[in-house]
C-alpha cells in the first residue's frame, strides 16, 4: 500500500509539474539514472552524478516563489540534494548569499574570479545573464547536499549549474512574480 501510494504521488507530481527530470544520461551504476536536468534546467550529468549518493530510485520535487526556484532531489524517498536559482537585489554580494545558504559559509573556498564559493557540502555562484540588460537585480545559484562530497566536485557542479542557468529562461524570467 505504501509503495503504491509513493508511486501514485510521484506520477501526480511529474504530471503536475510538467518536466521534473527532463532527459537522462546513462545509469550511474547505483540503481537510478542520473538526470540531465534539475526541474527543467539542463545540467551535465557528469557534473551532477559525483555529488549524489548511491541509491535505488531518484525523483525531483520542485518549488518556487516570486524570488526563488528550488529543485530538491530525493533518492529512495530521502531528500539528498537541493539546488536553487534566486533573485537578489543588485547590491547583494556573493558573500551575502553564502551567509544565508545552507552547507556553505562566506569564508569557504572561492574561485579566483570571486564568482563561486564552495565547500564539500554546498556552494553558491553568481549567474551572468548575457541577454538580460534590464534585470533590476542579480541571479545567484546555491546548492547543498546531505552527504558530503569533495570541494572539487562541488566546484565543478556549481560552475556547470551557473552556466546552465545563464543560458536558461531564468535569465529572462520576470522575477518578483510567483511561477
Amino acid at each position: 500500500m505504501f509503495f503504491r501510494q509513493r508511486v501514485m504521488n510521484l506520477a501526480l507530481a511529474i504530471s503536475a509539474a510538467g518536466l521534473l527530470i527532463a532527459g537522462c544520461s546513462g545509469s550511474d551504476g547505483d540503481g537510478y539514472t542520473t538526470p540531465s536536468s534539475l526541474c527543467g534546467i539542463d545540467v551535465p550529468a557528469d557534473a551532477l552524478e559525483p555529488v549524489l549518493p548511491d541509491g535505488g530510485s531518484i525523483s525531483a520535487s520542485p518549488t518556487s516563489s516570486a524570488y526563488t526556484k528550488r529543485c530538491r532531489l530525493l533518492i529512495d524517498a530521502k531528500p539528498v540534494f537541493s539546488a536553487a536559482v534566486e533573485w537578489w537585489g543588485s547590491s547583494t554580494t556573493l558573500q551575502r548569499v553564502a551567509t544565508d545558504a545552507i552547507g556553505v559559509d562566506p569564508f569557504d573556498r572561492a574561485t579566483p574570479d570571486h564568482n563561486y564559493i564552495y565547500s564539500s557540502t554546498g556552494a553558491v555562484g553568481s549567474v551572468d545573464c548575457p541577454n538580460q540588460k534590464d534585470l533590476k537585480g542579480k541571479i545567484y545559484v546555491s546548492v547543498r547536499t546531505a552527504d558530503a562530497t569533495t570541494e572539487e566536485k562541488m566546484k565543478k557542479f556549481i560552475t556547470s549549474y551557473s552556466a546552465s542557468v545563464a543560458s536558461s529562461k531564468e535569465c529572462t524570467r520576470k522575477w518578483g512574480q510567483a511561477q
